[in-house]
């Protein structure tokens, strides 16, 4: 089973983000989700501030990474082989 998520490559305004970040702490509050280690840094950076999250009933971890302009942030799945 999939999580119902879609993958965000950018994140429109600083206001988009921050509600979807109220969003997904809400998911938290909810214990849909969990807050994860972050095991592989996306793309390998340690200057871009990262969240990791897994669904609790599929197990799909997630990660949440803030915009840092030019970069516009992103939410997408975390594959198997960085977890």
């Amino acid at each position: 089973m999939s999580v119902e998520w879609e993958e965000i490559y950018g994140f429109r305004s600083l206001g988009e983000f921050e509600r979807f970040e109220t969003w997904i702490s809400k998911q938290v509050e909810a214990h849909q989700v969990f807050p994860v280690r972050v095991a592989a840094p996306y793309t390998g950076a340690t200057t871009f501030q990262e969240l990791w999250f897994r669904h609790s009933e599929t197990g799909e971890t997630w990660r949440l990474v803030s915009p840092d302009a030019p970069f516009a942030g992103l939410f997408e799945p975390v594959q198997l082989d960085e977890q």
